[in-house]
């Protein structure tokens, strides 16, 4: 049975309204989000199921589901929701939340999260080498697509050694700033 708590449920609401303009209080559950999704038979919790979830104050188990990490941010169920209610907007934010918190998430998909977000801030852009060879290490799975990624750097399509990104450093501090702000709370 679903309990509410008032005090989180609005504490929720003011934060996703400040950080992504947008109100889960809205939703009435119509579940076009969920029937669009693409990714959603990945996700413990439907879209739907999420921002009810957060409604009542929930967000814990949200940060630690598999539905806001498995999100592909394929923006469907943003632009079918009849209440113009972000909510691919809401599950990134979460996402970025869930990585500062350090709140550990199924399948790897925290350290994913981390190391893509890290080293974007390093760079001031993905580099796919670079990252692919910290998340197979950390994931302890060396060669995991070794052999899609060979063939790859041996014709050019992914630069083997790192290149740092005009304004690379700006980009770090909003990364740092960014990840401040992300904790919410505790």
């Amino acid at each position: 049975m679903i309990r509410y708590n008032a005090v989180e449920a609005a504490s929720i609401r003011e934060k996703l309204v400040e950080r992504v303009k947008t109100d889960v209080a809205t939703c009435y559950q119509c579940g076009n989000c969920s029937a669009g999704c693409p990714a959603a038979f990945t996700f413990d919790y439907a879209p739907n199921q999420v921002m009810r979830m957060l409604q009542v104050g929930l967000v814990d188990d949200v940060l630690k589901s598999s539905a806001v990490q498995n999100c592909i941010q394929c923006l469907t169920c943003t632009a079918r929701c009849p209440r113009n209610i972000d909510i691919a907007g809401i599950f990134e934010d979460l996402k970025t939340v869930a990585v500062a918190k350090k709140i550990a998430v199924p399948e790897h998909a925290s350290t994913f999260n981390r190391l893509f977000l890290e080293n974007i801030a390093k760079y001031g852009q993905l580099t796919e080498a670079m990252f692919l060879v910290k998340f197979n290490m950390a994931a302890r799975k060396p060669m995991n697509d070794a052999d899609l990624g060979m063939p790859m750097m041996s014709k050019g399509k992914i630069e083997v050694l790192p290149k740092k990104a005009k304004g690379a450093d700006e980009v770090g501090r909003i990364y740092r700033k960014a990840m401040e702000k992300a904790k919410w709370h505790g």
